[in-house]
């Protein structure tokens, strides 16, 4: 991993004073500090720990030992001349917890930017645009399936959708690392809200709420389908295979024509 994130060093006024950089959005991460948190998050389910495992790696800080107001810890810093030079830290809780804030955006999903490659494939468009209805289909289905059951096959269908071989075409015989299911989780996470905010009729909020059930699934998506053929099965695989943006702003065009004619019906009823 290159260190581009190390500490600058410099005295002030007969003060040792170090400057801390690094990512703070998803946006700025390179490839290999990705995989890394990715790795990280995998591992550790708190957040707290999960944090300082980054900033130690991407800051290149190790921990001497625990001292009485914190931590005895070792820094490689770029001095003023540019040269890396390692020097010694003390550092107390509260500053770090303060340097921790720099990565709290590892637990917001919205704006990720997913890992171009994962198990030798590489990844379709970063929202979907150039897949299919129909693998838009199986990749809500896995997603909801994986949310009831907790399950890793689920995630490691949607990412044989997600991600392709050169020629564009699915591999289902690709194995995916731990932290690459994680990457396909998070990836299609953040699709959803921009698919949200895209298709606001569609996608509108149900005022039932509650946990969705397996059951559900296939009728949810059999209407989708039915919606779009206006019940011709004859246009059933034309649909399947049209861009998913495509089919889901016809189904957000019908949801919004659904509410203007209950809207004017409601008003025509008073």
């Amino acid at each position: 991993m290159e260190k581009r994130n190390l500490p600058s060093f410099s005295i002030r006024d007969g003060k040792r004073v170090f400057e801390f950089s690094a990512p703070s959005s998803w946006e700025q991460l390179q490839g290999d500090e990705l995989r890394y948190i990715l790795s990280v998050l995998t591992l550790y389910q708190e957040q707290t720990v999960a944090k300082c495992s980054i900033l130690f790696r991407l800051c290149g800080i190790e921990v001497i030992k625990h001292t009485r107001t914190g931590w005895k810890c070792s820094v490689p810093c770029l001095t003023k001349n540019g040269k890396k030079k390692r020097k010694v830290l003390y550092l107390s809780e509260g500053e770090i917890l303060s340097l921790l804030k720099n990565f709290d955006f590892i637990g917001d999903y919205t704006y990720y930017l997913p890992l171009d490659t994962c198990a030798g494939l590489y990844a379709v468009e970063r929202l979907i645009r150039d897949v299919t209805f129909f693998d838009y289909l199986q990749l809500e289905k896995n997603y909801q399936l994986y949310l009831i059951h907790k399950d890793d096959k689920f995630l490691k269908k949607m990412g044989w959708i997600l991600y392709r071989n050169e020629s564009g075409e699915s591999d289902e015989t690709a194995i995916f690392q731990p932290y690459e299911l994680l990457n396909v989780f998070m990836w299609y996470s953040s699709i959803k809200g921009y698919l949200a905010e895209n298709f606001p009729h569609f996608f509108k909020p149900s005022k039932e709420g509650g946990e969705l059930k397996q059951e559900d699934l296939m009728p949810a998506m059999q209407a989708q389908i039915r919606a779009l053929t206006d019940g011709d099965i004859t246009k059933q695989q034309a649909v399947y295979d049209s861009l998913c943006w495509d089919a889901l702003s016809e189904l957000d065009n019908k949801a919004r024509e659904a509410e203007e004619f209950k809207a004017r019906n409601s008003n025509n009823a008073t």
